[in-house]
């Protein structure tokens, strides 16, 4: 993603323009490869270092040993894709660009509600206790998924168009791969 962000940089926002999940692109021209490519372009550098400090902190350390690096690719895309279908249809009177690895990694909080579920209210109270709160990393994907959904809607204007709805999709769909797999059991 880092790669991608300087090489939009350096190409002046093409690359932007290319892969961003534009609406009427998708809808007009029938570029559906934007119903992916969106996941892995940032809006700006505090949007990316603030992603890849939620996945590098948060997501992948607590996933590294429960999924293969590919099963953990292809959730990630598979959340991207689902929740970019939804912003589609959801917001098809309105044309938009959208941006953001978010829609793929919040699938993941989704992901870890039903581990824990799966776990017991023993296994939970065993996690949380064994790290200082502060240091919980299902404390701050949590902290992080309502942040980042208030975040982004208040920056839309909770009008046209909302995070809070591109989050939640991400969010249930990790939800619904984690009970097809029967993740955490």
């Amino acid at each position: 993603m880092i790669a991608i962000y300087c090489l939009n940089i350096f190409t002046k926002g093409r690359l932007d323009t290319l892969f961003e999940l534009d609406s009427n692109k998708i809808l007009k021209q029938h570029q559906i490869y934007r119903l992916v490519t969106f996941g892995f372009l940032h809006g700006g550098v505090i949007h990316l270092i603030g992603n890849l400090l939620i996945i590098r902190n948060i997501v992948y350390p607590f996933f590294q040993n429960k999924l293969s690096f590919s099963s953990f690719l292809g959730i990630f895309v598979m959340s991207t894709f689902i929740t970019g279908i939804a912003l589609i249809t959801y917001y098809s009177k309105n044309s938009f660009t959208f941006v953001g690895s978010s829609v793929g990694f919040y699938a993941f909080f989704g992901l870890m509600l039903v581990f824990y579920i799966n776990k017991g209210w023993d296994y939970f109270n065993l996690s949380i206790g064994q790290q200082p709160f502060y240091n919980n990393g299902l404390v701050w994907a949590i902290v992080i998924f309502f942040l980042g959904s208030f975040i982004t809607s208040y920056w839309e204007n909770f009008k046209q168009f909302s995070g809070l709805f591109a989050h939640n999709i991400s969010f249930l769909t990790g939800i619904i791969i984690g009970v097809i797999i029967n993740f955490g059991r």
